[in-house]
């Protein structure tokens, strides 16, 4: 028994050696005849890197960057000697944009190459899929751009306004450096902060960021762009303001005249005024010049300028309005042509004694306006017409002088006539005696 056991051990530790051998020679002969028969394979690889680098090109010569790529990562197929490309992976390999012979910026369809990082293995690439990548080549300048302060979430107290005019920044310019194209686009750069605030005096506030709008309002993509600076004190000017009422005066009328019967259109009606002065008091409302009664037709319209008005005050007008219309309101007035007779032309106010005055205009005819249903009633007898020479620059013995005009019966009628009289001077004859007897001494 134990000599059959024996044999059958020796048998079988024959036959497992065997086989062994015989694997390795099968192994053996396999690689023989494959790199003997079969010396290249091909081979997939995925996931290969493309790079974003286009240095060395024609394109880079020319002064192009590229700005964008549409392809991050290709499949290839490559084919080689069984033993070199045997153990090549997408870390051996890269995938590039073939940049040459292009020279002018833009949207480009280039094709994509593939090399190996150690040039001692030699492959053929059958295959790149995408072998084409859409890219974006521009030239990088750097500009010069005003910069403009935004404020969104500031406001002021009542009585209060920003005086836009003198929100700065500082610095007031920034430089840019990025794509030509994209440079292009820029329309407007605002420092801008976000921070909320309710201010009732001046005050510095910093940006939180920069922001770019084209000629269209949309916000561009700062991405690929750089900014030499990108802190700015922004100086936030607060004065104060009011909104106020605009008012004419009415000027040489007579005593007994109702001037609150006359009725003016002014446009605008109201106005902003502003003052950098807190110690300004800003009124209700603003007289914009005097009005001569005497002007005053039935029609009467005229232009005030309010830079003119308010030159030399310390009234800024914030209002978008240069010129104010004040027209009279002739709703129910009427106008008639009345004759005055020289008997009833008085003169008050007589300088001297010596020289007797006298009117020598026969009549005149004036204009008078008032409600309707006076003017229909009123005659010359109802108009007083005097000269008064209390300041009368009297250096000749015939002079020109105005007349003043009142109407006592009715206080809201008045004269647009704004005439003059002759006047002549005589000197009076005045015969001085002097009497005295002579008396006579005896001694």
């Amino acid at each position: 028994m134990n000599l059959f056991r024996n044999i059958k051990d020796n048998l079988m530790k024959h036959n497992l050696s065997l086989a062994l051998y015989s694997v390795l020679i099968a192994i053996l002969v396999w690689f023989v005849i494959s790199t003997t028969q079969y010396p290249s394979v091909q081979k997939t690889i995925e996931h290969v890197k493309l790079v974003q680098d286009i240095t060395g090109t024609t394109a880079a010569d020319n002064g192009l960057s590229l700005i964008s790529c549409s392809v991050e990562e290709v499949t290839i197929e490559i084919l080689g000697s069984r033993t070199e490309i045997g153990n090549l992976n997408s870390d051996n390999l890269v995938a590039y944009i073939d940049a040459n012979n292009v020279s002018s910026s833009g949207t480009k369809n280039l094709s994509i190459k593939v090399r190996g990082t150690d040039s001692n293995i030699n492959f053929e690439v059958q295959s790149v899929y995408p072998s084409t990548a859409s890219v974006v080549l521009d030239k990088y300048d750097t500009r010069e751009y005003p910069i403009i302060p935004k404020i969104p979430n500031v406001s002021v107290m009542e009585g209060k306004a920003i005086n836009l005019g003198e929100l700065t920044c500082t610095p007031d310019t920034v430089l840019i450096t990025g794509p030509s194209a994209q440079l292009d686009k820029i329309s407007k750069c605002y420092a801008a902060s976000n921070k909320t605030l309710n201010l009732d005096s001046s005050y510095n506030l910093s940006n939180d960021e920069i922001q770019l709008y084209s000629e269209d309002a949309a916000l561009i993509d700062q991405s690929d762009l750089t900014f030499a600076n990108s802190n700015f004190s922004i100086y936030i000017p607060v004065r104060t303001q009011k909104t106020v009422k605009l008012s004419v005066s009415v000027a040489n009328a007579p005593g007994d005249f109702d001037k609150n019967f006359l009725d003016f259109k002014i446009s605008p009606e109201y106005i902003v005024l502003a003052t950098n002065n807190s110690q300004t008091e800003i009124p209700d409302t603003i007289d914009i010049g005097k009005i001569l009664l005497s002007d005053l037709d039935i029609n009467y319209s005229k232009t005030f300028t309010l830079s003119t008005i308010l030159d030399n005050s310390e009234y800024i007008n914030v209002s978008d309005v240069e010129a104010v219309t004040v027209k009279l309101n002739n709703e129910n007035l009427a106008k008639t042509d009345l004759t005055i007779d020289q008997d009833r032309i008085t003169m008050s106010n007589i300088p001297d004694s010596s020289y007797e005055y006298n009117i020598i205009t026969q009549r005149m005819t004036i204009s008078v306006v008032g409600p309707q249903e006076i003017i229909n009633e009123i005659t010359a007898e109802d108009i007083i017409a005097d000269v008064n020479l209390l300041n009368a620059d009297i250096t000749v013995d015939q002079f020109n002088t105005n007349v003043n005009f009142s109407c006592p019966k009715y206080d809201n009628v008045w004269v647009t006539t704004s005439s003059k009289v002759s006047v002549r001077r005589t000197k009076t004859e005045s015969t001085t005696s002097s009497s005295g007897d002579t008396a006579t001494s005896t001694v």
